[in-house]
């Protein structure tokens, strides 16, 4: 019977928490897959509800740590200019700016 009042306290706390979300985008690593992760994000931005995308915490490996730390400097509600910025800052980086 134990177990069942824990479950059921548990189902409680959670439907009071329901609101409390937190939201983590994470990136991977993997050479031009920053490029990549830059088109997917400006594509889910720019072709569904850009609060669907909102996150509270971001983080990355490689390529992707590249674009967590150029996401870190954005506020939250701004991921539209964010990822517009960072799709031209990919589409504008070349082979001598990275070496």
């Amino acid at each position: 019977m134990r177990s069942l009042s824990l479950f059921g306290a548990t189902m409680l706390a959670g439907a009071a928490y329901a609101e409390d979300v937190c939201r983590v985008l994470v990136l991977s690593g993997g050479g031009s897959n920053g490029a990549w992760e830059a088109g997917v994000l400006y594509g889910m931005l720019n072709g569904g509800n850009p609060a669907d995308y909102e996150w509270d915490v971001v983080t990355g490996v490689s390529a992707g740590s590249i674009n967590t730390s150029a996401i870190a400097g954005w506020k939250k509600g701004e991921e539209s200019e964010m990822v517009s910025w960072l799709s031209d800052l990919w589409l504008n980086l070349h082979t001598d700016d990275v070496w």
